[in-house]
């Protein structure tokens, strides 16, 4: 399935070579994770779309499903700004607002993220079509735990943190 996604985005890139306003990245821990590693919370997809030369929408996506355990699904929407640009390299800085929804089965919880991101991205770019890009940034993040396990002792609780995010993580973005 991976390599059907994959000859798909590199043939559109080909068809689309002259108008690149828009960008799909992946995970690289999801591709290749003998070679790279990330955490639990990181992003598996990610959209971006071109505003103008140096605003960008973007739009990212995560989902987990684990059998009688877990089922996360999440929604990142945020927007980046282009500050410096060269032959290969493109630096951005940006914010997204992601918000998640997990399930834990085994505790009988739910649980509800919401988060503010500011971001730094860095993006070196291999081809007209292909670019490898990092995302370090500050998270700060509502927790909010709902207990619905049915027992007389309520275990719902709500907490708040912060602090590094992405740290580490590898894109994968097609352009087209």
């Amino acid at each position: 399935m991976i390599r059907l996604f994959f000859a798909f985005i590199f043939s559109s890139s080909f068809l689309f070579a002259q108008d690149k306003k828009n960008q799909i990245y992946l995970n690289a821990d999801d591709v290749v994770p003998a070679l790279f590693s990330s955490q639990a919370s990181a992003y598996n997809l990610g959209y971006r779309r071109l505003i103008n030369d140096e605003k960008t929408l973007r739009f990212g996506l995560k989902y987990f499903y684990e059998d009688d355990n877990e089922f996360t699904i999440g929604i990142k929407p945020g927007i980046d700004f282009m500050f410096n640009n060269s032959k290969k390299w493109k630096f951005f800085y940006g914010l997204d607002t992601p918000f998640e929804y997990s399930n834990n089965f085994q505790s009988e919880r739910k649980y509800y993220k919401i988060a503010l991101i500011p971001f730094f991205r860095v993006e070196y770019v291999v081809s007209q079509s292909f670019s490898i890009s990092t995302e370090p940034g500050l998270f700060f993040e509502i927790l909010k735990i709902k207990d619905v396990d049915g027992s007389p002792i309520d275990n719902s609780n709500s907490s708040f943190s912060s602090g590094i995010s992405n740290l580490g993580i590898l894109n994968l973005n097609f352009s087209f």
